[in-house]
């Protein structure tokens, strides 16, 4: 069996096997109105405008499928790419990206090869490769940057709206081993046994939501060495999948791995992968941790606030230990 053929069997080990049994998420034990007090934690100013359905041309010739989300109101606001999880879709984020968007941000996301399905996943696997999976994910976010100036003749509702000078790469699971890359990480190509390192210098920051650990040959623990942008991860105490990551701390593997002085963790006590259902895995049959979700809301938000327009406050938001004691232990911020 070579290394690609055992990659595709893990990969549908992690798809279709049961997830391991877990005890209800623990509650965010503090009253709303503290809650809506925190940096980001409502709703922002601004009004999301959602266009789901566009087709983009890529070099190859085929079209990739990506959604655009931008605020109503006329100036310029920072550039987010989205990268969805392995076998998930664009859509299945909404919760995440609308928040930003009232916030001030214009995201772009995109379907990756392996989207949608453990069918049309497996069969791209094996057409790419492993590593030439990842790579087309990159191709995917760095195509979404060259078209904004196309999205802005197609929309002209959008015309304007976008400063390319702030941009950040966000993604969750495989899609923020994807952010990651355009912040400089690398997989390892195991033919060469040589990582690329080659950060993108028009990306700010980077929004890791449960990165992944060692994956296959190509993800290891000097796939991070590179990553020298800004980056945020998050984790949950019970993010953990069956065959994959049955240790939570495994997803702490690139903020403890990079270069240190930017990075941050965000960790929450009984937070799993997809927050329930609420994340990557919509249809899901577990309880949604709401909680969970507007605290990834508050730290994301400050984060990018801190890291793209120079916010003060939202940069307090994150100072170490803060968090631990706002919300009684619920969350906390590590850095390096």
């Amino acid at each position: 069996m070579n290394r690609y053929t055992w990659a595709l069997l893990c990969l549908l080990l992690l798809g279709c096997g049961k997830d391991l049994p877990l005890p209800p998420a623990k509650a965010l034990a503090l009253p709303a109105a503290e809650i809506d007090a925190m940096y980001g934690a409502v709703p922002g100013p601004y009004t999301v405008v959602a266009r789901r359905n566009i087709s983009l041309a890529t070099d190859s010739g085929d079209s990739l499928a990506a959604s655009l989300f931008f605020p109503g109101e006329d100036r310029e606001f920072p550039l987010l790419l989205f990268s969805h999880g392995n076998w998930s879709d664009r859509h299945s984020y909404d919760r995440v990206i609308e928040h930003w968007v009232s916030h001030g941000y214009v995201v772009l996301a995109a379907d990756h090869a392996d989207c949608c399905s453990p069918v049309t996943g497996i069969f791209h696997s094996l057409r790419y490769g492993q590593l030439g999976l990842i790579n087309r994910r990159v191709d995917d976010l760095n195509l979404l940057i060259d078209s904004v100036s196309e999205l802005e003749s197609r929309f002209p509702q959008f015309q304007g709206k976008t400063d390319l000078n702030n941009i950040a790469a966000t993604g969750h699971s495989f899609g923020a081993f994807s952010a990651q890359q355009l912040g400089g990480a690398s997989p390892l190509d195991p033919d060469s046994g040589q990582y690329d390192y080659q950060p993108d210098k028009r990306i700010r920051a980077v929004v890791a939501l449960n990165p992944p650990g060692p994956m296959f040959d190509t993800i290891t623990a000097q796939s991070w060495r590179g990553l020298v942008a800004p980056t945020l991860a998050t984790t949950g105490t019970w993010d953990v999948q069956k065959g994959f990551w049955e240790d939570w701390r495994m997803h702490l593997m690139s903020f403890e791995n990079s270069p240190a002085d930017n990075k941050y963790a965000l960790v929450m006590e009984g937070a799993d992968h997809y927050l329930g259902n609420l994340i990557c895995r919509t249809q899901r049959d577990h309880p949604p941790q709401e909680d969970a979700l507007r605290i990834l809301q508050i730290v994301t938000t400050a984060f990018l606030d801190a890291q793209l327009k120079g916010d003060s406050e939202a940069g307090r938001t994150l100072g170490v230990g803060q968090l631990e004691t706002r919300t009684n232990g619920f969350a906390k911020i590590l850095q390096r």
